[in-house]
């Protein structure tokens, strides 16, 4: 929903306010990541949503204050989340030996996590270099992203691809659809975020670049602003 009202340029009080970031804030849990609801486990996909809804509050200037009973702003202040501990709760949910992410703790890897816990890393990192919007190069605190972003690209191409077309899971996994999308996501993050380089993938598999937040192609994310702003 905050995605599409900022590409849309819908200001909605209720949605961007900081009760939102409250809420999204509270629902990280002591293992570092976010669950669904506070106090429960961390997951992938809450994850990204997480880290990505915080940095599009931020980027409307609204996540830095205190709603009160009211509705308004009684103190100005940062939402604040533990960004150390996310950042370790992601890099620790890539496998050494396939390089693919699992979406929490305990779990085998799948393909759609390249993109769930690969675009979280690379949204949390581009935040933590003060970068804003589709600029996803930088030269902040982070020169590059911080997990194997070598080692994801391969699990992405050898692993995940079916021999027919398309992506899957893991190996042994029907492709579908869902999995294609993100294996595709998590790839083109890998490719240009913070870096625009493939490293030493062939270069026939280079991709076009995404917008890390809002995962849709930088020009069409251009276009759609320029229609509605």
């Amino acid at each position: 929903m905050l995605a599409v009202a900022v590409l849309l340029n819908i200001n909605s009080p209720l949605l961007f306010s900081a009760r939102t970031a409250d809420f999204v804030a509270s629902c990280q849990t002591y293992e570092g990541g976010f669950g669904g609801e506070p106090h429960s486990e961390a997951h992938g996909g809450y994850t990204f949503c997480a880290i990505a809804a915080l940095k599009l509050l931020e980027e409307k200037k609204l996540s830095i204050a205190s709603a009160s009973v009211s509705g308004g702003f009684e103190s100005e202040r940062r939402v604040e989340i533990d960004r150390a501990a996310l950042r370790a709760w992601i890099a620790r949910r890539q496998m050494s030996y396939e390089g693919g992410f699992a979406g929490r703790c305990n779990k085998l890897v799948d393909g759609c996590y390249s993109f769930w816990q690969g675009g979280a890393m690379a949204v949390l990192d581009i935040w933590s270099n003060g970068s804003e919007g589709e600029d996803s190069r930088t030269d902040g605190i982070f020169d590059d992203l911080c997990f194997d972003r070598e080692k994801l690209q391969r699990y992405i191409l050898l692993c995940a691809q079916d021999v027919n077309g398309g992506l899957r899971d893991k190996p042994s996994k029907p492709r579908d659809f869902y999995h294609s999308c993100y294996n595709l996501s998590g790839l083109s993050v890998t490719q240009h975020c913070l870096s625009n380089s493939i490293g030493d993938i062939d270069a026939a598999n280079a991709i076009g670049e995404t917008h890390p937040v809002l995962n849709i192609r930088v020009e069409r994310v251009r276009e759609i602003q320029k229609a509605f702003n």
